[in-house]
């Protein structure tokens, strides 16, 4: 047993403890921490994994490439960085690249003819002049700013937080359903934002933004990848639903588009996940994409021309 040099023992008597106790005490401490070195040493790397985003395949951390679809894995310390920010590289497509550049263009050129208040904030003018939605001009029979609303931005942070979040999921919705459901989606659900806001605000309240479509497009990601049984596409959408409404509550955002948009695209992507794989379905829903892009391009037509009468002389 360990050993108690002579003094100490003497010590250790005076003050009550027994020697022979401690020196066993001190043998048992001895062990356990011995133990507690070799199952260190002799102990196995615990086995991480991480999931595919295109098809949810569970994959070795090491794994760079997909056994399910063949699609290329990130490494896994960018795997945990975008699992915790809700962050994916989107693999962008025709509907999502075009709507985000036209959102970035516009931006700029109302910056550009109307000045700015503030940082990077577009004048009041500005904004009505590129979209800009009230309640007022809608009854006017400026119908084409229920889609419209979508493109103009209040602000830079306002813009970004948009881009971030729209650029985040539409790209993975257009992989899955395609480019025309998805221009359904992104109409149908702007035009839900748009209703919420007619209801809830007095009717010469202005708004403007794409954040209804952001939270049109969570709502249609809760709801599409629930009823596939993908949990971990649908916690993904959790995820961004829960940093928008802090984000919304935070600047006080359009709450009401918030909440028209979600609802808008909860029963969408339930229906898109049932009659995906239908091709007589995927006819209709290809009409009906032609039919809201020619909705845009109508509004696109009179959102240009208002544009064109009100430039600064």
């Amino acid at each position: 047993m360990t050993g108690i040099p002579p003094e100490l023992e003497k010590i250790l008597r005076k003050l009550g403890i027994s020697p022979t106790w401690l020196r066993w005490r001190m043998f048992q401490l001895k062990n356990w921490w011995r133990g507690k070195v070799e199952n260190f040493r002799n102990r196995r790397p615990r086995q991480r994994y991480k999931f595919c985003r295109h098809c949810g395949h569970l994959a070795l951390s090491s794994t760079r490439v997909c056994p399910g679809c063949g699609q290329r894995l990130p490494s896994y310390p960018a795997y945990l960085m975008r699992r915790a920010l809700a962050i994916e590289k989107p693999d962008f497509g025709y509907v999502s690249t075009g709507f985000l550049a036209l959102i970035v263009s516009l931006y700029c050129a109302q910056l550009a003819l109307f000045g700015m208040t503030g940082l990077l904030s577009p004048s009041m003018e500005g904004l009505y002049v590129f979209g800009g939605f009230s309640t007022q001009l809608l009854n006017q029979g400026e119908v084409w700013r229920a889609l419209t609303m979508a493109l103009g931005h209040i602000g830079i942070i306002h813009l970004v937080f948009n881009l971030a979040a729209i650029s985040q999921m539409m790209p993975s919705f257009e992989d899955e359903i395609g480019p025309w459901a998805t221009l359904v989606v992104l109409t149908l659900t702007q035009l839900g934002a748009t209703a919420g806001h007619v209801v809830w605000y007095d009717p010469l309240t202005p708004t403007a933004g794409a954040s209804g479509v952001a939270f049109g497009l969570i709502g249609f990601g809760v709801a599409f990848f629930h009823r596939e049984g993908k949990t971990a596409e649908r916690r993904f959408f959790i995820q961004w639903f829960w940093y928008g409404l802090i984000f919304g509550f935070l600047i006080r955002a359009n709450n009401a588009a918030h909440v028209g948009g979600f609802l808008t695209g909860l029963p969408l992507g339930y229906l898109l996940a049932g009659m995906r794989p239908r091709a007589g379905m995927r006819m209709v829903w290809r009409a009906a994409g032609m039919l809201c892009l020619a909705t845009w391009l109508v509004s696109l037509g009179f959102l240009v021309h208002g544009i064109l009468t009100h430039l600064p002389e």
